[in-house]
């Protein structure tokens, strides 16, 4: 008769309820990392889409810049100016839904800062009835309000030679956490079209110049703005996140907070 080594009731049992428990405590954080990344991937395709857009826009209006064509000149919350890029961002890129001045997307999506996460803000993004704002097919919301293309302060030295509009976008439509650094992030529009996170080298450089870049305005040193670059940021407790973008693309497209 041959015997046969096999695990009994008991052992199998405790087996499962570890295995159950090594899950439980790494799934979460798992799971985490996967939504970074598909925010991140949603960010990098928003941001191609809109700025494509602008240059839809130059090319038909035969302009080497954003400046010529005339889009942000005007007030963003009149009339003339909300008629006049609704009907060049349906030139250039599918809309399936806008908003003008006076109207809210959805007045019942409130946003939130990046922590505390239950921090509200007032009447923006969705719920802002300020400036213009549309969605994609892909579900990107962008908000959109003119600065006029107005020179930077330091136009004659940096990159951002005109500061053109300022630009919110949700990466996933109404869907949760519905938060700055998470999947909202702020720009501005810069002379070529181009896209340029808020508190970015490039934008703060068109602010204030090198020197800028050991100010606040950057985000490495902005604690409000997306926790800032330092060890331990997890402890931080409050953070607008509105520099968050400019983090990502500084990181290598990385969501490292």
């Amino acid at each position: 008769m041959k015997f046969h080594n096999a695990f009994n009731f008991s052992e199998v049992l405790l087996t499962i309820t570890v295995i159950g428990i090594v899950g439980a405590l790494t799934m979460p954080g798992l799971i985490s990392s996967y939504e970074k990344k598909v925010y991140v991937s949603q960010l990098q395709k928003a941001l191609s889409q809109f700025e494509q857009a602008m240059q839809n826009v130059m090319v038909r209006h035969e302009c080497t810049d954003i400046v010529c064509s005339g889009l942000f000149s005007g007030d963003s919350n009149s009339a003339e100016w909300n008629n006049k890029m609704d009907e060049e961002m349906k030139k250039s890129i599918k809309v399936i839904r806008s908003a003008k001045s006076g109207e809210a997307f959805d007045s019942n999506v409130k946003s939130v800062y990046l922590k505390p996460r239950d921090a509200f803000t007032n009447n923006m993004d969705w719920a802002a009835t300020d400036g213009y704002k549309f969605i994609t097919p892909d579900g990107v919301f962008y908000h959109v309000k003119t600065r006029n293309c107005e020179p930077t302060p330091k136009a004659d030295s940096a990159i951002i030679t005109n500061f053109c509009a300022d630009v919110t976008i949700d990466v996933n439509s109404k869907n949760r956490p519905n938060q700055y650094g998470r999947d909202l992030f702020t720009f501005v529009v810069g002379q070529n079209g181009h896209l340029y996170p808020i508190g970015g080298v490039e934008y703060v450089i068109a602010m204030e110049g090198d020197e800028g870049l050991n100010g606040s305005n950057y985000w490495v040193n902005n604690m409000d703005g997306c926790v800032g670059d330092v060890k331990n940021d997890y402890k931080i407790t409050s953070a607008k996140g509105t520099t968050c973008a400019a983090r990502i693309m500084g990181s290598g497209w990385k969501m490292e907070y």
